[in-house]
Order: structure tokens, then sequence, then C-alpha cells
């Protein structure tokens, strides 16, 4: 049986009772809460501080830019594999391994441990094939073959590109918990979303909203996927609201919310995202979803607004930041990665997960930021990682993870980080036909 899914409260703000936004996380000496359903759950909003009253963010999903050309092909690193024998078990401990799956234009992060495994988005606007054309799955079966359950699911925030392959996820694995900002959305796909949570009776699901009662999404009459729906309002059963108090992953390993926010609605999605940081071992990663700066796209120099999610995390919780690597936000469009919060992350290894279609009319990664983190990733003996080094490529590759020529973008430039023991990385493009 699958667990039930959890989603927890990130900060709430002290004026808005039922919203969650960037929060003051605890001291690094507080204890770390548990993954197990509550009782032992991170504690309900009751128990964590609230955060300060902020102002709501004001930035769109995805603004559109009058620029639409996209960043140079990246050069490939050194460091490439063409071929691999994944392991058929978890590593061993005290070692993780973070995947950024290679899923066209979308996102989607593995990490594993020796004695945990979570999943970090599973969402693509090209490459969304279904049950076992499914990018995600197909990458989890051939990394580890021997897997059956997940132990953390997150979505960052409900986008097509960030939700759309998830429902087979839970078709092809048990779910221990589930971790959703709470925001609602009336697609089709986030609709299929919380009805493979709610198929789950076992799952804790826990959002940004409050502890207890239930996430109620109401939706309209559509259909999609082959599947008619009649119009009505899902209700999810919720665990304890995401808080700020660490939870303990396995041996070693933490995650600590920084921001979610369930109030946030079309066209403001991207700034309920879902920022969390994983503390694996002596190194840190930063996923911060499509966090956005705040106001028009702008160069990295321009500051972020105050009533941004970026704003409000470098106001609230700065120091909470640092860390080793950094997905960039938003597939490195320039709606994010503003230089006073890269400054504040202070990464030297940089991801980018983007593919060949547009948002808005507006091909991402955006130029500059591409150049930005170049220029701090060399700076700091790092590197600049894409999962889209050649995407035309790709369509026609007779060997990929997933579906072989089938004249999509996806399953090649999979991005594979390696921390040791000793917090030794090693990283590389993974490039393995299942």
């Amino acid at each position: 049986m699958r667990k039930p899914i959890i989603s927890i409260l990130l900060a709430a703000l002290a004026a808005m009772p039922a919203a969650a936004a960037a929060v003051q996380p605890p001291s690094e000496t507080a204890p770390p809460a548990t993954t197990q359903p509550a009782p032992q759950a991170p504690p309900a909003d009751a128990a964590a501080p609230p955060a300060p009253s902020a102002p709501s963010p004001s930035a769109g999903a995805v603004p559109a830019d009058p620029s639409t050309d996209p960043a140079p092909d990246p050069a490939p690193p050194a460091a490439i594999r063409t071929a691999g024998d994944p392991a058929s078990g978890p590593p061993s401990p005290g070692t993780y391994i973070v995947h950024a799956i290679d899923v066209g234009t979308g996102l989607a992060v593995f990490v594993e441990g020796s004695d945990f495994n979570l999943l970090y988005d599973a969402g693509s606007n090209d490459d969304a094939g279904r049950e076992e054309k499914n990018r995600v799955t197909a990458y989890l079966r051939a990394v580890r073959p021997d897997l059956a359950r997940l132990d953390h699911v997150i979505l960052s925030h409900p986008h097509k590109d960030h939700h759309e392959m998830m429902d087979d996820v839970f078709t092809a694995y048990d779910v221990d918990h589930v971790w959703d900002s709470g925001s609602l959305h009336t697609s089709c796909g986030y609709r299929v979303f919380l009805e493979a949570v709610l198929d789950e009776p076992e799952v804790v699901y826990h959002n940004a909203a409050a502890s207890g009662g239930t996430h109620d999404a109401p939706f309209r009459a559509t259909s999609c996927r082959g599947q008619s729906f009649s119009a009505g309002t899902v209700r999810v059963p919720r665990g304890a609201v995401i808080s700020n108090v660490p939870v303990a992953l396995g041996r070693g390993a933490s995650m600590t919310f920084l921001h979610a926010d369930s109030t946030k609605r079309d066209p403001h999605l991207n700034d309920a995202s879902v920022v969390v940081r994983l503390d694996l071992g002596s190194k840190r990663l930063l996923l911060p979803g499509d966090a956005e700066a705040g106001g028009e796209r702008s160069p990295p120099t321009v500051p972020p607004t105050p009533d941004s999610v970026e704003g409000k995390l470098l106001i609230c919780c700065a120091r909470d930041l640092k860390s080793d690597l950094l997905v960039a936000a938003h597939h490195g469009s320039k709606t994010s990665s503003r230089n006073t919060f890269l400054d504040a992350v202070g990464a030297s290894q940089f991801i980018i997960s983007s593919g060949p279609k547009k948002y808005s009319g507006t091909q991402l990664p955006s130029i500059e930021v591409v150049e930005e983190l170049t220029r701090r990733a060399a700076a700091n003996g790092g590197a600049l990682w894409r999962t889209d080094l050649d995407d035309e490529a790709c369509k026609t590759k007779p060997g990929k993870i997933g579906p072989d020529d089938d004249g999509k973008p996806g399953g090649c430039d999979n991005v594979r980080i390696v921390i040791g023991p000793a917090g030794e990385m090693s990283l590389d493009y993974f490039r393995v036909a299942d």
C-alpha cells in the first residue's frame, strides 16, 4: 500500500493565515523533523514560527520577451559518459546522487541516498509521453531497476512543464510523501495529478495552506489523455502543513523548505514555487522551481523586487540560501537569477533544465543568464550543465532514455552529480539508453 502524501506550508504570513511565503528558517541547531505521517511529520503551522508579513509577489508566470534570440549552444564539458552500467541498488552510505533528467522543455530532478530518495517535479511541454513512453519513469527504471517506492515527491507549482508526467510516477511507484504549494490551477494535468494522489489512500499529502482538512480543488468539465472529466471538486486529505523545520531524509541528509505559497493563481503560479534546499552530507543543493525576481524580464544586474520570491528570500533568510549546487530557476529565464540572489547562493556548479519549446515566444535559457552562470562557475572552479546540448539531434537519436528516434527532445543530456562521503563531487552527462 502506498502511504499518504504530505504537503507542508513553508511560511505562513501572519497577515494571511492560509498563505505561505518566504520564511525565516530555523537556526542550524533546530532538531530535524521526521518524514513519518503526523504526529511525527513536521509540525503544524501553530508550532512553527510565522513569517513576517510581506506583500504578495506580483510577477507574472511567464512574461513575454521582445527578444527571441536563444542562448548560444554550449560547448560540452570534457566529462561525458556515453554509456553506463547503472548500479542495481541505492548508493553506498555517505554517497548521494543527483539526476537532472532530460525531459525536453521542463524539469525533473531525482535525488537518492543509501536510505532515501526524492523526486522534484516531473513535467515537460513537449516530451510528455504516457505510460511506457514516459521519459521520467523510463529514466528511473534505467538507473534504479530495483526501485519500488519513492519517499518524497515534490511538485514545485502546477504548470504543465513541472507536473505533466507525475501521474505515471504514482502508477509505477508507491509514494510516501507528497509536497505541493497548494496553489490551484484549472488545468486537466493538475487534476490528473491530484487524482493520482487521491487514489493512494495511505499517502500523506502536505501543502502550504494548512494542516488537516482537505485540499479542495474545483475543476470544470474537460477531457485530456483520452479521458473525460465532469465538473467537480477534488478533495485531498492534508497532513501537516509545510513549515521551515528541516525534514530528515536519511542518514546525513535533510531538506528545508524556504518558500511555498498556496494563494497564487494563474498567471502568477511561478510565485507559488516550492523552494527547497537539500543538505546532502557536507554539500547543499538548491531547487527553486520557477521562483522569480519580480517585474519584467531583466538582466541579472537588476535587483529583485522586495515582494518577489527572490526578494523575500533575500530579506528573510539569505544565509540559508547558501548552496554548492543550483538548478537555475525558471529554466534559465531572465525573470529569475538576479546577481544579488546568486551572490547569496554562492554556488559553483549550475544546472539549467530547458528545451526547444518557446515560452510566450521566448526561447529559454536567456543568453544573459547563461553568460552570468558560466562566469560564476568558472570563477569558482565549477561548470554550467545543460539538458539542451543538442535537442535537434536528440529527436532522431536511435538510443536514448525513453522512446528512441521519436521526433521529440528529451532522453539525451541527463546530468548526474555524485557526492562522495568526503564531500567530493563528480559531475557528468549520463547518456545511457534503456
